[in-house]
């Protein structure tokens, strides 16, 4: 069985700062990491491949020859090849067109996969449409934020899935596009043999030609959509801390605060 894991590097958001003249984000300088529910979408491709023995894990990413550093980072977990979708055809595309752009890459890498595994979505993006774009694609049915994988076997999967505050059990037939919603909070720990081979591994490099993509279906040309400025968030007002030394001030202003609340009502 074969199992595609779409993976994405991303910034640390917590060392983002954005250029308030351009309104756009400053990459350079910070550290750039594996997606952290990328990480979840591996971790439950490997919990599957624990559980049926003969599964195959192929991580796929989409970016500049340095994202090959995500690639290491999911074979040093533990998969079992990857591959770099790198092309300055790539570059500027939204979500539609990475989409494409991953949907021929999965067909090159991989074919037909059983499962697609992807995190709920990037968390320097935050739109978590390339999922589902490529799933339809591919022309394969998604199921969104699962949680738990209750069963699976060489033809099917049943999962708990949650949102909009409900928790659903669902089935699908193979092949099928899986979202992950959470994982564990404990960061697994590579094995000192896929370390190893992680060190020394070349992922896969495959162009927009190598996949088979129609040039005007990526980058600016093919993206319906445009990002035209992101404007930063200013915080406002004011914040007081109170703590066991001054805990009795605390309540007395909260006192205030509800007093008001209650004669403008």
């Amino acid at each position: 069985m074969n199992i595609a894991v779409l993976i994405k590097q991303v910034p640390r958001t917590d060392k983002i700062k954005i250029d308030k003249e351009k309104g756009t984000l400053i990459r350079k300088g910070v550290e750039s990491i594996l997606n952290p529910y990328c990480e979840y979408a591996l971790e439950a491709a490997l919990s599957i491949k624990k559980q049926l023995k003969n599964a195959k894990i192929t991580v796929i990413t989409m970016g500049p020859p340095s994202a090959k550093a995500v690639i290491e980072r999911a074979i040093a977990l533990g998969a079992d090849d990857g591959v770099v979708l790198s092309d300055r055809a790539f570059a500027g595309s939204d979500c539609r067109a990475t989409a494409y752009a991953l949907a021929c890459g999965i067909k090159k890498a991989c074919g037909t996969p059983a499962i697609i595994l992807c995190g709920r979505q990037a968390i320097d993006g935050d739109t978590a449409q390339v999922p589902g774009e490529t799933a339809q694609m591919l022309g394969i049915p998604m199921i969104p934020y699962i949680t738990e994988i209750v069963d699976i076997s060489e033809k099917s999967i049943t999962v708990k899935s949650e949102f909009d505050n409900k928790e659903l059990t669902l089935s699908a037939d193979f092949p099928v596009l899986l979202t992950v919603r959470k994982g564990s909070n404990n960061r697994r720990m590579p094995s000192l043999n896929d370390a190893f081979r992680a060190f020394s591994y070349e992922p896969k490099i495959i162009s927009a030609d190598d996949a088979g993509c129609d040039k005007e279906k990526l980058g600016l040309s093919g993206s319906p959509t445009r990002v035209v400025k992101i404007v930063p968030v200013a915080a406002k007002g004011n914040c007081r801390f109170f703590n066991s030394g001054n805990c009795a001030e605390g309540f007395k202003e909260i006192g205030k605060v509800l007093e008001k609340v209650v004669s403008s009502n």
